[in-house]
């Protein structure tokens, strides 16, 4: 279903129904990726409600911690609430980006304005209550986007965040060594990647370490969001 829909947004975007843009030109409507001429990479974490008793992945977390990886970590609202004492925790950590992923993770593009505006709103309320911390990014959730959608984001005084790269980790079909091998083969420069902290992403842990010392044995700095597109 994921790579049906990352199809689905393709073909949008190339039917001109998205306004797609990259750093390049200083935070437009929807961000996809970063400068192409450097050496950074932003490694990215979503965070969504997930119906188990628990939905915090503490090892990638660990991992994170342990490798000094700045990271921009997509929580939605939902999670939040339930995670509050993590979301705390994780807010303190200088190396952590902590950004808007809808409350309750809905397939957007299906609602009307005031429920989209409402899902973004009441998310920047609880991680701005949990945390202390305003985010400046929202990341669609299922990766589904549209013209509509993006007016709405900067309404909400957010920038849309993309993504091109996706690691596959929520795939149970996906082995740790494949998703390794799938994004050091496919990162470059400026790339945003996308894994799961919420266990939804079933090999996460088992991969990240050799991805991030695969992406620095390639030269990559790896960066929260914010810091690529600066």
């Amino acid at each position: 279903m994921f790579f049906i829909r990352m199809a689905i947004f393709i073909v949008l975007v190339f039917l001109g129904r998205t306004e797609t843009l990259s750093a390049e030109t200083a935070f437009p409507a929807l961000i996809e990726h970063g400068p192409r001429n450097g050496s950074m990479i932003a490694l990215t974490f979503d965070a969504c409600p997930t119906g188990k008793t628990d939905d915090y992945d503490e090892k990638v977390i660990e991992i994170l911690l342990r490798e000094k990886v700045s990271a921009t970590l997509f929580m939605s609202g939902r999670w939040v609430e339930k995670n509050a004492e993590h979301v705390k925790f994780l807010s303190k950590q200088s190396q952590f980006e902590i950004a808007n992923h809808a409350f309750w993770h809905p397939h957007m593009l299906d609602k009307d304005d005031e429920r989209i505006l409402r899902e973004l709103k009441r998310t920047q309320t609880i991680i701005r209550k949990v945390s202390g911390k305003m985010p400046r990014f929202f990341r669609p959730p299922f990766g589904e986007v549209d013209e509509r959608l993006v007016k709405l984001v900067q309404q909400a005084g957010l920038t849309a965040i993309q993504y091109d790269l996706a690691s596959g980790d929520p795939d149970p079909g996906l082995s740790a060594a494949r998703i390794v091998r799938m994004v050091l083969r496919d990162a470059k420069a400026g790339s945003i990647v996308v894994f799961h902290m919420n266990k939804n992403g079933v090999r996460t842990a088992e991969a990240l370490p050799e991805i991030i010392r695969g992406l620095r044995k390639k030269g990559f700095t790896l960066v929260t969001v914010g810091d690529l597109l600066k």
